[in-house]
């Protein structure tokens, strides 16, 4: 038990993905870097999720609240299948400032999902989204220093580069997720998971640490 001010996480919730999606993004990255385009900054492939919902910092003492809104969530959605989509960028092509590559499929499962876990979340204190949820995978941002030409540049190289139609995301679980900011980059890594369609943990969460 944590006895001096409460530690806190960065965290968020996700759907993560295996290594054959992994490494077609590995692929996509390795052909941006190839270009060198200043300004824009990758995603390291082994990072790259599908978030469900961001929450920012976090108390260490609200995480069992959270397991417990994510085992009842993830017992009432049976898993899916989703592929992966086309590239696109935030707020748009024209001025891109995050990169990414969508999801195709059936969506109507994904949207679910999501509307689930942001309902119980809301429940245990989290403010609800106000934007409509829109499904993707961020492989690069650019920053403000970056050129319109540039930002133009990336999204060119990114959508020469097409991630198969044909590769299968499997979502058979949800994570619980936290990022620290390293000298080398944001690394992720999963505090808690749950099977969808039966609610079990399967992985342990960590100890609270001071």
């Amino acid at each position: 038990m944590c006895t001096k001010k409460e530690a806190t996480i960065r965290a968020f919730v996700a759907i993560e993905l295996d290594d054959s999606v992994k490494a077609h993004i590995a692929a996509a990255s390795e052909a941006l870097r190839r270009e060198r385009i200043e300004g824009l900054r990758l995603v390291r492939p082994e990072g790259v999720h599908l978030t469900l919902k961001f929450l920012g910092n976090i108390g260490a003492g609200k995480v069992s609240q959270i397991a417990d809104a994510m085992a009842s969530v993830a017992a009432r959605h049976a898993p899916f299948s989703l592929t992966l989509g086309a590239p696109g960028a935030f707020p748009n092509p024209a001025r891109a400032r995050v990169l990414w590559v969508g999801v195709a499929g059936d969506l109507r499962p994904l949207i679910e999902l999501q509307r689930g876990v942001d309902e119980a979340l809301a429940a245990v204190g989290f403010a609800a989204e106000k934007q409509p949820f829109s499904p993707h995978l961020t492989i690069g941002r650019m920053n403000h220093r970056a050129s319109r030409a540039n930002r133009q540049r990336a999204m060119r190289a990114l959508a020469a580069h097409p991630l198969p139609a044909s590769q299968t995301i499997a979502a058979a679980s949800i994570s619980l997720m936290k990022s620290a900011l390293l000298p080398g980059g944001t690394v992720h890594e999963r505090i808690g998971g749950w099977e969808l369609g039966i609610g079990c943990q399967v992985s342990d969460f960590q100890d609270c640490k001071c």
